[in-house]
């Protein structure tokens, strides 16, 4: 855990920090730890009593099911959490269930994945009831929803601007700062019927694929707490893979959606940027324009990610944002039967651990018998991809970072240092950030063609090179990073979870040591790997040429189709 705290059993405990009140007069009580007790004691006060759960069921290290097996919610509860987005709003739309009924079943289920792995950063609970309460008026005087979402309770990650929040980003210095109103994502939801019952966990400053801060604490994967829900969005992919939401506002800017999707065996969609709404979100290096990140859901099926988009689109969010493309969302996308997916075993810097590969490998070969073409292509950019955006995301050497933190009087996560480290402590100038640009768009020239000539649909390969990684592990995002240097639409899915026979004999290594990445790596999983991983959902990411996401979602649609064809019926 990045800030030095021991876990106790029951986890909503377990990142709550001594009283200073009532600390001996001689010891000397960082400003952090007062900033964070406060903070941390603010969100678990706002867990009604009866949703607390006992120690004893807090015990295990897989609390997955625990919202299912702890007997807090009653057997109409369960359904609605059990449900998807799309049949959960057909259910309240029809009057089966009301709002508040809903509403009340998804703030149960927070609570209990909170206590599980720390992973709310602010509880409305009370605010969520009174707007269902008011959706339900609504439906009572019209005879109709208020919008396509009416009554959908939606999570939101921390960093994003719902008005009068903390908007923190992670920062104790920033931990006082409010939200001074919607951002258009969320104002575009909300006026559609949506509910904001809970905003979740992000990293010190964002830019990890982990989730810790000094503010927040650790939060942990629901699967194998041992291991992290991945980041910047891990608070949304613990949350929803425990049903505490079923669709949630994630960010990317290197992975920040996909990798905390596929660390938790959720979906996820990073969009190309500019296709939906981003503006509203605090985070350091405002205007920094060489590389942009974007919003994008998380969710528990591929169907919901499509409703987000289409319900966002709808409401022409260019219009009100005008940095955004006027790309409406299309409806009728008609996916060919046959598809020719290239396929990357790795990226020619980092190979992937054991689950990885014989993921990737059932995957191929399920969809050869489907009939589906696969052309494989061997990684010969990707290297140079992930040493230009890695120079791009701290052109000032990690200064800003440094300047935020030193003002909350609060060190570096392990992880945040490691980045401000990486960046050799060089300031580019001008003239070097332009050459970057350069460089990034000979990069996407170069990548395009070598996608025409392949002829591809579609691109499958790893999100990261491990399943959900140990605490502190998360070291390496080339995988989904490259996509974001390119502007590709993405998007992540389950497929299977680690295996005992996902072992380095079963699956060995296909290439030497590739370099320093590759080696610690290779170390992290060694051979214990399986025992490390136990549990950890594996996931497959499938990628597409820019603005294609209607496209990749058809796609992925049929591929998934074909992993899992209805079983016959006898």
């Amino acid at each position: 855990m990045s800030d030095g705290e021991v876990l106790s059993e029951n986890p909503i405990a377990l990142q709550t920090i001594r009283d200073p009140a009532t600390t001996k007069d001689h010891e000397t009580i960082p400003k952090w730890k007062k900033v964070a007790a406060r903070r941390r004691q603010e969100i678990n006060s706002k867990i009604p009593a009866e949703y607390l759960l006992s120690p004893t069921l807090l015990k295990p290290t897989n609390v997955s099911k625990l919202v299912e097996t702890c007997g807090l919610l009653t057997a109409r509860e369960l359904s609605i959490v059990r449900s998807s987005a799309v049949k959960l709003l057909e259910s309240v739309h029809n009057r089966n269930f009301t709002a508040v009924e809903a509403t009340t079943a998804f703030c149960k289920s927070a609570a209990i994945a909170h206590q599980a792995t720390n992973c709310l950063a602010l509880v409305m609970f009370e605010e969520a009831l009174v707007a269902a309460a008011e959706l339900d008026h609504y439906m009572e005087l019209t005879g109709k929803p208020k919008g396509p979402l009416h009554g959908l309770s939606i999570s939101v990650k921390e960093h994003v601007y719902l008005a009068g929040t903390p908007a923190t980003s992670g920062f104790v210095a920033w931990a006082d700062d409010v939200s001074p109103a919607d951002s258009l994502i969320v104002r575009v939801l909300r006026d559609a019927g949506a509910v904001f019952h809970v905003k979740t966990t992000n990293p010190q400053g964002l830019m990890a694929l982990e989730t810790s801060s000094k503010l927040y604490g650790t939060t942990m994967n629901p699967y194998n707490r041992n291991l992290t829900p991945g980041g910047s969005s891990g608070g949304e992919s613990a949350l929803i893979a425990m049903r505490g939401s079923l669709l949630g506002i994630g960010t990317d800017i290197g992975g920040s959606i996909r990798v905390p999707a596929a660390f938790c065996g959720l979906y996820g969609l990073k969009p190309s940027v500019a296709r939906l709404p981003h503006g509203g979100l605090s985070g350091a290096h405002g205007g920094m324009e060489n590389i942009i990140g974007c919003v994008g859901p998380l969710a528990t099926c591929i169907e919901d990610m499509r409703l987000f988009c289409d319900v966002v689109l709808s409401a022409k969010p260019w219009l009100n944002e005008p940095s955004l493309v006027e790309l409406p969302w299309k409806r009728s996308i008609e996916t060919p039967k046959t598809l020719n997916i290239g396929v990357m075993w790795d990226d020619g810097v980092v190979q992937p651990h054991p689950p990885i590969t014989r993921a990737l490998s059932e995957t191929v070969s399920s969809l050869r018998k489907a009939g589906h073409f696969i052309t494989f292509l061997k990684p010969t950019l990707h290297r140079e991809l992930t040493d230009c955006i890695n120079k791009m995301y701290l052109l000032d050497a990690g200064q800003e970072y440094i300047d935020i933190l030193n003002a909350g009087e609060e060190t570096a996560t392990p992880l945040m240092q490691w980045i401000i480290d990486g960046s050799e402590n060089k300031t580019h100038t001008m003239a070097e950030s332009w050459k970057l640009n350069g460089l990034r768009n000979e990069l996407q020239i170069a990548y395009a063609a070598q996608w025409n000539e392949a002829g591809i649909d579609a691109l499958l390969c790893p999100t990261n090179p491990s399943v959900a990684s140990a605490h502190g592990e998360s070291t390496y995002w080339g995988y989904s990073s490259a996509f974001n240097i390119l502007d590709y639409s993405a998007a992540v899915f389950p497929v299977s979870s680690v295996q005992e026979n996902d072992t380095l004999a079963h699956y060995p290594r296909s290439k030497p040591v590739m370099g320093k990445e590759d080696a610690r790596f290779n170390t992290y999983f060694g051979e214990h790997g399986t025992h490390k991983y136990r549990d950890a959902p594996v996931s497959l990411q499938l990628v597409t040429r820019r603005y294609r996401e209607e496209a990749l979602l058809g796609m992925l649609e049929r591929l998934v189709a074909d992993l899992h064809p209805p079983k016959a019926e006898t």
